[in-house]
């Protein structure tokens, strides 16, 4: 054989072992990077994820320390009038402070939605009671010569406070209340109207509750925006709620001689 014989045939094999190496490179590098990927995946997938922070807890509203009632520190209970007010045995009449009900009637008049529930549990929680009044106003009696005290029960309860957080009242303001009192009774009634407890569910469920009101700024009382005493509010003073629950929720009370509060339904 020829030197250029031998020449060529060795150009040939070393063309083909280079063509084999090149086709061969992508698949090794495949082969090389696999296992890396798949062993990466698992510890992606089980490396923990930083959690949510949990919401910090808002404090619960306390009720404020109050002075006694200084005409009558302690009494017991006789008998309840209606949800708001009860006569002790001394045949002295107290109005609870910061909360109204649903009036019984009287005088051929029918009594409101909710009014014999309210009172018969007040009945229930503080007849034949040896209970404890406070002093949560600057007076200490009211234009009917009835005492305004807040009512403490012998296990510490107030009064108020459980016929707001039953749905059994609503918070009544008034400017001589103290401050942090009215703003407890207030939570606590806001509480109440968000779970739907006691008159809140069918109150709220009738076509009243979709009307507007008008507020007052100076007596916290709001009315119908239809009736005829919005215009006696000066303009500066009126507050416009979209529904009931609004004018409730912003701490106003319903005006007694135009209140939307409606009869209770026939039995």
């Amino acid at each position: 054989m020829s030197v250029s014989c031998i020449l060529r045939a060795g150009l040939r094999l070393a063309a083909t072992c280079l063509f084999g190496l090149v086709c061969a490179a992508p698949l090794m590098a495949q082969d090389s990077t696999a296992p890396a990927v798949e062993e990466a995946l698992p510890l992606a997938a089980a490396r923990p994820q930083p959690e949510a922070a949990p919401a910090p807890a808002l404090p619960s509203p306390q009720r404020p320390a109050l002075p006694p009632l200084a005409l009558a520190p302690e009494a017991t209970v006789a008998v309840c009038l209606d949800g708001d007010t009860l006569k002790l045995t001394s045949r002295r009449t107290v109005r609870l402070a910061g909360i109204d009900t649903p009036v019984m009637g009287g005088r051929k008049k029918k009594p409101q939605f909710y009014a014999r529930e309210a009172r018969d549990l007040l009945n229930e929680l503080a007849r034949g009671q040896d209970v404890t009044l406070y002093q949560p106003a600057t007076r200490q009696q009211d234009k009917y010569g009835r005492l305004i005290a807040d009512i403490c029960l012998p296990d510490g309860r107030s009064l108020s406070a459980v016929m707001l957080e039953e749905g059994a009242a609503f918070f009544y303001p008034h400017d001589d209340l103290d401050p942090t009192y009215q703003a407890w009774l207030k939570s606590l009634q806001a509480e109440a109207i968000h779970e739907r407890r006691g008159l809140w569910a069918w109150l709220l469920a009738q076509p009243v509750a979709l009307k507007s009101y008008i507020g007052n700024r100076e007596s916290l009382r709001f009315f119908p925006a239809a009736s005829q005493e919005v215009q006696r509010i000066k303009p500066r003073n009126r507050v416009h709620f979209g529904t009931l629950m609004d004018a409730f929720l912003a701490g106003y009370a319903p005006a007694r001689h135009v209140s939307p509060w409606p009869e209770a339904p026939a039995q």
